[in-house]
């Protein structure tokens, strides 16, 4: 790799520091939620805009943009990097998403500095991602085409350790309903059903059942609907749950076990029961292993040091629709240390995020970022060893069951 162009590309994201240390900020006071990220959009658009780049806003979803640099034409390499915006409910930003559209940025502006110096290299589009939290906004931007004619795309996710290639889980969702009969539960509770009882025993049921699975495989829920008042037997009850597991196989057969909870609460409790399983399943990242050793080949000489240890690198870091890409086109997913011990999801985490120990991990993350992707862009033989990593992996698995289920 050029030494000139990789000086070129550093120094852009070091003379950027303080704005998008800024950005970064103004993304974390203003947490938004799924499809709600408005001022996370504009402030990204109007920062890209600025910096160069060309910019489509409200772009497939309302807070979806694609903002672009070169032309793209001839040999060169089309590059993706992707932001993700929204928060938590309560939480704010609690998966650091702030940090990894910081990142982001700037490694677009050091993959930007060095087609301005070689307009050959090809060209880096910026997609602006909305409701990774369970929303699905990459799922969309798939349908409609987006990553077509993209070689390959990289976002890194902020975390307590650094991982090259960390797992992540398939998911899905599914919402379950109890209807029972509505009586006064203290004069007359034989006239009812109990809709709460059925909850209840679904999630016991569920409960049970996580002492037969296997580590890997993982269900939770809660219960979204308990009924109105204690002197009223509850007449319907609602409860969401994920499931998650390393392989769609795994996911088919822990959906088969989890159908059985439900319909089991049903019967003892003389309740129907309904359940759908929800839209837009995330798959699994599938790291493309030529991209993911090149993050890490840069990271290192910029001071990063990985984790070693393996039940470290086997856990689950959780579930994403950055998956559901990586069978599209080949994608690396790192995750970078931001200084703290905080677990993700917590408070803890999110004041973390905005600290400013994080703000050295993520320029070097991003750094890393862009001198991945310019290596591949000056070495076309790299180019075609991701393509074929890609083209061998068997990334289609057989789907999940979807649809309602009733159980009268």
């Amino acid at each position: 790799m050029s030494g000139d162009l990789s000086s070129v590309c550093s120094k852009a994201i070091g003379d950027a520091k303080d704005d998008l240390n800024h950005l970064s900020n103004e993304i974390w006071k203003n947490p938004e939620l799924a499809f709600q990220e408005t001022h996370a959009h504009n402030v990204l658009t109007d920062f890209l805009e600025n910096k160069g780049f060309r910019v489509e806003r409200n772009f497939i979803k309302k807070t979806g943009f694609r903002a672009t640099y070169g032309s793209g034409d001839g040999d060169g390499v089309h590059v993706c990097v992707m932001c993700e915006y929204d928060a938590l409910p309560s939480l704010g930003h609690a998966a650091g998403r702030n940090l990894s559209s910081e990142a982001s940025v700037a490694a677009a502006l050091g993959i930007q500095a060095a087609i301005k110096q070689q307009q050959k290299l090809g060209k880096v589009t910026v997609l602006g991602t909305p409701a990774t939290e369970g929303g699905g906004g990459k799922l969309d931007m798939i349908n409609e085409g987006c990553f077509d004619g993209i070689d390959f795309a990289m976002l890194a996710q902020p975390l307590n350790e650094n991982i090259a290639a960390p797992v992540t889980l398939n998911i899905l969702r599914v919402r379950v309903s109890y209807a029972g009969k509505a009586a006064h539960a203290s004069t007359q509770p034989w006239e009812g059903k109990n809709a709460l009882d059925a909850a209840v025993a679904c999630y016991s049921n569920v409960a049970l059942m996580r002492q037969q699975l296997k580590p890997t495989w993982k269900i939770n829920g809660i219960i979204t609907n308990g009924g109105l008042k204690p002197n009223i037997i509850p007449e319907e009850t609602e409860m969401l749950f994920y499931l998650r597991a390393p392989e769609q196989t795994d996911l088919m057969f822990l959906q088969q076990r989890a159908t059985a909870c439900f319909v089991a609460a049903a019967k003892a409790t003389g309740c129907e029961v309904n359940f759908e399983f929800l839209d837009k399943p995330y798959h699994n990242v599938v790291h493309n292993s030529v991209l993911a050793n090149l993050y890490k080949k840069h990271a290192e000489s910029l001071g990063l040091q990985f984790s070693t240890d393996e039940e470290v690198l086997q856990c689950s870091t959780g579930s994403t629709d950055m998956g559901n890409v990586s069978h599209v086109i080949p994608c690396v997913y790192p995750a970078f240390d931001i200084k703290t011990q905080a677990p993700i999801h917590t408070q803890a985490f999110t004041e973390a995020s905005s600290a400013a120990e994080a703000q050295q991990p993520v320029l070097q993350c991003a750094q890393a970022m862009a001198m991945t992707a310019l290596e591949v862009m000056q070495q076309s033989q790299i180019m075609s060893d991701i393509r074929n990593e890609f083209e061998t992996i068997d990334a289609v698995h057989t789907p999940v069951i979807a649809g309602t289920n009733p159980f009268p």
